[in-house]
């Protein structure tokens, strides 16, 4: 496996806001603390190791330790984990759904990262021990997200009735997601050691949380990640003068509309990754997670009448901390009162809602973290970049929608020019003559001017597209040997990384040589897209 090609914030792969952010656009530098860099993160782990509050420490590390009870521990795990006690410690952060089977491949790229990100800034700062986190977005409540996985063009689904947080599902039913995926991975014993995986932390683990916990440590607990579950009373509890002002002064409704109202004047086209409500927490009961809402009765939940006064619900919130669950907004709010964290590493959508929190961050008196953009990655195998190489198609071309592709090919391999670039810029520079004329002589000559310029770029515009379709038609073998390296790549028109699954590569390395491979060669990659070969020593 090996780096082919970086290719930064590509504009196929990026949205405009995250370009912004990542070239360290000054107009949004009031949204947030910076990007991660090696000095930035040393001087964001002096201040934050400073000011976390040892009891936390304390207690972060009691609650970890007993929920890897179940997964026996070996002594590096443990130890790992009783670093988070020491003043020194500071945590590198990433969360994501409890996708079933790790999900589509970004899953992956997430967690490296931040594991490769930790062990990077560790060996440049002696000063503070940096600890990989992955937080299990557990208390979600969307299953259709996160119940299913392809394999190719198979999806592989797991079929339960729930409505409450995802990761309190029970196990039950998986055993039939197994037997789906044995006749896929029964010829090999790469993919009998993925059956054994599956059956390991989905049939002998009774939750979906625990098991998705199992998963990501028998994958990456070897290189030091830190699995933890926010859903746990005593981490809640730590959390609960945030929850009794939510509901008490509706701080993060203020606080976003407040930065979404800049962010209207700072970003050409900006629209908010998530919207806030008055009440930005859900109450757990009976198998669901119900809105809280107020009206001048009270406080209720979705389902419910008012049940409660400020006084009773706050109440409520001290005794049973558990049965409250922050929305989308207020995980990061959560997350970083119970971490030592400096730096949360997520995708484009993750990032896009945290730049919508700094005022909120603020006036909870919370501190903010740096941010980091997650690795995008494409994985091609050696044929399909020989392919790319004998057909001199450049792998930044894969990136663009698909027309666009189609028509950059034929004008790459058309022995006729088909770009009328030269012919729209003598036309408007003989136009130009006719607008000076009619200002000169008869004003009201420029509207018909304008009119007969409009229709001649038009009509060069017409004859282009008809000179496109031909040579296509012409050229089609050729076109075609491109695009079918490019659906390849790009399953059902999407990124690769949102769609196929980890096992498809998995089967001709082993699931060892795969991730110590994929961790090396990202650890080489620069910020933003990088194109990686396949192959294995």
């Amino acid at each position: 496996m090996k780096l082919i090609e970086s290719l930064g914030y590509h504009k196929g792969v990026y949205s405009l806001l995250m370009q912004q952010l990542l070239q360290n656009d000054p107009s949004l530098k009031p949204y947030h603390e910076g990007l991660v860099s090696t000095p930035a993160a040393t001087q964001a782990a002096s201040k934050r190791a400073a000011s976390f509050d040892q009891s936390k420490r304390n207690s972060l590390v009691e609650v970890l330790h007993k929920q890897y009870e179940h997964l026996d521990p070996d002594a590096k795990t443990r130890a790992q984990i009783d670093v988070l006690s020491a003043p020194n410690a500071v945590s590198i952060t990433t969360g994501h759904q409890l996708n079933i089977f790790t999900g589509p491949l970004y899953f992956w790229y997430k967690i490296l990262d931040v594991i490769n990100m930790a062990a990077c800034i560790h060996d440049a700062d002696d000063k503070h021990q940096y600890v990989p986190i992955f937080w299990m977005a557990s208390e979600d409540h969307d299953f259709e997200e996160i119940n299913h996985f392809f394999l190719g063009e198979q999806k592989v689904r797991w079929e339960a009735a729930t409505t409450g947080a995802v990761g309190r599902i029970p196990t039950t039913g998986l055993k039939a997601v197994l037997e789906t995926l044995t006749p896929y991975y029964t010829g090999t014993n790469q993919g009998k050691e993925l059956l054994a995986l599956f059956a390991e932390c989905y049939l002998q683990e009774d939750t979906l949380a625990n098991a998705t916990r199992r998963l990501v440590h028998q994958l990456f607990g070897a290189h030091g990640i830190v699995v933890i579950d926010g859903d746990d009373a005593a981490l809640k509890s730590l959390f609960t003068p945030v929850l009794q002002a939510e509901v008490s002064k509706q701080i993060t409704q203020k606080g976003v509309h407040k930065t979404n109202s800049s962010l209207y004047k700072a970003v050409k086209n900006f629209k908010p990754q998530v919207n806030p409500r008055p009440i930005n927490v859900f109450y757990l009961f009976d198998n669901k997670r119900l809105r809280i809402t107020k009206d001048e009765n009270g406080f209720g939940t979705t389902e419910n009448p008012a049940k409660w006064t400020l006084q009773s619900l706050c109440e409520e919130i001290q005794k049973h901390p558990e049965r409250f669950s922050p929305n989308a907004l207020m995980r990061p709010l959560y997350q970083e009162s119970v971490l030592p964290n400096i730096a949360y590493v997520g995708g484009g959508g993750e990032l896009a809602y945290w730049l919508q929190l700094k005022n909120t961050f603020e006036a909870f008196d919370i501190p903010y973290p740096l941010l980091h953009h997650r690795t995008t990655a494409l994985l091609m195998s050696e044929k399909q970049v020989k392919k790319c190489n004998r057909l001199q198609l450049p792998t930044s071309d894969l990136f663009l929608p698909t027309a666009a592709f189609i028509n950059k090919r034929v004008r790459q391999i058309s022995d006729i020019d088909i770009d009328f670039s030269s012919q729209r810029k003598l036309l408007k520079d003989n136009f130009n003559t006719f607008h000076r004329l009619a200002s000169l002589t008869d004003k009201s000559f420029l509207g018909a001017v304008e009119a007969q310029e409009k229709k001649q770029l038009k009509g060069l515009d017409k004859l282009e597209n008809r000179l496109l379709k031909a040579q296509r038609k012409k050229l089609q073998d050729e076109v075609v040997r491109a695009t079918d390296i490019r659906n390849a790549l790009f399953p059902n028109n999407r990124l690769q990384e949102r769609t196929a699954h980890f096992s498809d590569f998995v089967l001709d390395a082993g699931l060892a040589n795969f991730t110590n491979n994929l961790k090396a060669t990202l650890s080489t990659a620069s910020n933003g897209l990088a194109i990686i070969q396949i192959g294995y020593p």
